[in-house]
């Protein structure tokens, strides 16, 4: 990793990416929060992983899964009469993205 120092311009490009509102005069602090967290991934990365199987979780326990069994459950027309909105044999949602 570099020792490139983020700059208050790249803490309000992600805080855009973000969606998050940071006032101006608050922008050297969460620079410096940041440097923080990369100066720690620094120290990550020099740990020796040699030998060290990877894993997707700290447990070693595993999924509890059980056999398939189909069940009767309500009609469409049931289940959209209990929706607040749809059209046709589709449910309506808010709008949740924007064109941004």
């Amino acid at each position: 990793m570099s020792d490139k120092k983020i700059s208050k311009e790249e803490v309000r490009h992600i805080a855009h990416l973000s969606k998050i509102e940071i006032p101006d005069n608050k922008l050297s602090f969460y620079a410096d929060e940041m440097e923080k967290i990369l100066e720690y991934f620094k120290k990550l990365s020099s740990v020796d992983t040699t030998g060290v199987k990877p894993m997707t979780h700290v447990s070693d326990s595993v999924n509890v899964t059980r056999e398939d069994v189909i069940k009767e459950c309500i009609s469409n027309k049931e289940f959209l009469e209990n929706c607040p909105d749809s059209f046709g044999q589709y449910i309506k949602v808010p709008k949740v993205l924007d064109k941004e």
